[in-house]
């Protein structure tokens, strides 16, 4: 019985084995431990300037009408109280955020009696479309009256997002980018809190959060900036060093102070995502310097400091792109193609294909869809790409030499063989 059950624990070791060699997995990437000076994202918040922010500020808070489905219209006030104005409002961003040729949607939620939307535009990832990286702030604004231009609190932040948005639409990540824009904060954080609850239902993976809340005021000579972080959340004290980095490596007029400071935290939207254990952060104006006009209808566009409502811009947008994983300026290209069974030549949904670019040490993985179709987008070069499928169990497929051509798609299809179930036999020992 000894030698019986030696058998199957040799058996069981051999499958084990197997797994562990077919298996071809990533550790999931972490917060940049450095940040670097890159080019590429010097040259993308150049692009920031004061001009456009002021610009783009007098549309959302009243001071020029705007084209709003089609009619012109006037922001006066994005109280989410006020039914046609906070609707006008989001329509007004989702239609911004489209003209970028990114993916928007409504995030609809009901609070109450009443039923609101969030704005929300989505970025997918090249390399690891499934960890997530959001940029957001609210839209809504106070007071209740029919005059609210919240120009710090908060088109400031809502500017600063769809900028953010309109720079990188184009830009290659390596993951998946979204621009948020939320209603309801003002009453409690009614919008951020669906949201947040939403995409821990759907179970993402949302690495990091950066809530720009009240960014343009600035009535002294100390540009400060407060970075507010959760110990509850370490990740969430890492970005606050990331986001302060960026300064220092830019080279903006901004003095970056971080705090741990749950008490300040769950007054804005970083809390909704806090409390289900996502890493965020809020950046906000300095507390010492802070707008006089909160919450009055004098919160307007003249009272601000674009300079410095300029550099807080660039160092959130920078900060999202060092965290997005900025690849260099190559051409891309596609490789697509089916898995199927080599014995049975039937499709493979659930199949899987990666390939690692060693440039800049990233693996690329796609899951095949129906039809067992799958599609990778990579930067020109030639690759080695791996097949295989786990559930049943498939021996996994290696082709190498697949070129890829700028804006082309290079089909490249899998057969994949059914992994040879072999039996350890049971021998059985007697006394003789």
């Amino acid at each position: 019985m000894l030698r019986v059950a030696l058998a199957m624990l040799f058996a069981g070791l051999a499958l084990a084995v197997f797994w562990i060699g077919s298996a071809v997995a990533r550790a999931p990437a972490g917060l940049p431990e450095t940040v670097a000076y890159n080019p590429l994202v010097a040259g993308i918040i150049a692009q920031v300037t004061t001009p456009t922010l002021a610009y783009e500020m007098e549309g959302l808070t009243g001071e020029r009408p705007v084209t709003v489905a089609g009619i012109s219209y006037t922001i006066a006030t994005r109280n989410s109280y006020r039914a046609q104005a906070i609707s006008m409002s989001t329509r007004y961003a989702y239609e911004q955020l489209a003209a970028t040729g990114l993916s928007v949607t409504y995030h609809n939620y009901t609070w109450g009696s009443y039923n609101w939307r969030n704005v929300v535009a989505e970025k997918p990832g090249l390399a690891d479309p499934g960890e997530i990286y959001l940029i957001t702030a609210h839209i809504d604004d106070m007071p209740n009256s029919s005059d609210a231009p919240g120009a710090d609190d908060n088109a400031s932040g809502s500017v600063a997002v769809m900028l953010a948005a309109r720079l990188l639409a184009d830009r290659p990540l390596a993951y998946t980018v979204r621009f948020v824009l939320f209603t309801g904060e003002e009453q409690g954080l009614r919008g951020s809190a669906a949201y947040a609850a939403d995409c821990a239902a759907r179970g993402e993976d949302i690495r990091g959060v950066i809530n720009l809340d009240m960014v343009a005021y600035n009535s002294d000579a100390l540009p400060i900036i407060d970075l507010y972080a959760s110990s509850s959340v370490p990740a969430s004290i890492e970005l606050t060093r990331i986001f302060s980095d960026v300064v220092g490596v830019y080279g903006l007029d901004l003095i970056p102070e971080r705090f741990v400071d749950e008490s300040v935290l769950q007054y804005s939207d970083q809390w909704s995502f806090l409390t289900r254990g996502y890493p965020a952060f809020m950046a906000i104006e300095d507390d010492d310097d802070f707008t006089p006009y909160y919450h009055t209808s004098q919160d307007a566009l003249a009272t601000l400091d674009l300079d410095y409502y300029a550099d807080f811009t660039r160092a959130a947008i920078a900060t999202l792109v060092h965290l997005g994983g900025l690849f260099p300026g190559v051409g891309w290209g596609q490789v697509s193609g089916t898995v199927t069974d080599l014995e049975a030549g039937r499709p493979l949904p659930g199949a899987t294909v990666s390939t690692f670019w060693p440039a800049d040490c990233y693996t690329f993985t796609a899951t095949a869809g129906a039809g067992g179709v799958y599609t990778l987008s990579l930067p020109v070069g030639v690759y080695t790409l791996t097949g295989w499928a786990n559930s049943p169990p498939y021996y996994s497929t290696v082709i190498t030499g697949v070129s890829v051509f700028n804006d082309a798609v290079t089909v490249q299809s899998f057969t994949l063989a059914p992994w040879l179930r072999q039996y350890f036999p049971l021998v059985a020992y007697g006394d003789n």
